[in-house]
């Protein structure tokens, strides 16, 4: 059993931040050997299996620090704006994830373990008027969309409509679940 954990959204110290930086990498390369870009599995999964890892960022304002950095969602009509360095939820924290009919096409859901939830609505609590940014890595690694934080959020649940097309949704989904189902492992 392989065990990756994070201290998503949490700073109790330089340790603990050293900590969830490793971990996130740790967790990217023992997935993908590879940043999770198109990846093969490793060990003694079959060839081509492939993974994809998600990761929420804040938006925050540009500090001009390490620990701000720029996003740009919607390759059509980028939109370009700054966010916490550091994810605060992860695809350790993922339960399941579902592609969704929606009207006129189709949406993403992805919904939290426990602990994933507890941080959600902690920082949807927290920061109303802000945007949270979903990153996704995958055969090309991008920001999937980026809602706004209207209210509190304690489902534990994000549907979101992304920029991508539906057969790499498919892609999205299934190499989300294979690396949950890996992590559960």
């Amino acid at each position: 059993m392989m065990y990756i954990g994070c201290l998503s959204g949490e700073r109790h110290g330089r340790m603990t931040v050293k900590m969830s930086i490793i971990n996130h990498y740790l967790m990217a390369i023992a997935l993908c050997a590879g940043l999770g870009v198109g990846c093969k599995s490793v060990g003694d999964k079959t060839p081509g299996e492939n993974y994809s890892l998600i990761m929420l960022y804040l938006e925050q304002n540009n500090d001009g620090t390490k620990y701000s950095r720029e996003m740009a969602v919607y390759r059509a009509d980028p939109f370009i704006f700054h966010v916490n360095s550091e994810p605060f939820l992860t695809t350790a924290d993922l339960e399941k994830a579902t592609l969704m009919e929606a009207r006129g096409g189709f949406a993403l859901q992805i919904q939290f373990n426990r602990h994933g939830t507890a941080v959600l609505d902690s920082f949807t609590t927290s920061n109303k008027g802000r945007r949270i940014a979903i990153f996704c890595q995958f055969t090309e690694p991008r920001v999937l969309a980026a809602p706004m934080i209207t209210q509190r959020n304690a489902t534990g649940i994000i549907r979101f409509t992304p920029d991508c097309s539906r057969e790499e949704a498919e892609r999205i989904i299934s190499g989300l679940n294979t690396a949950i189902k890996e992590i559960k492992d």
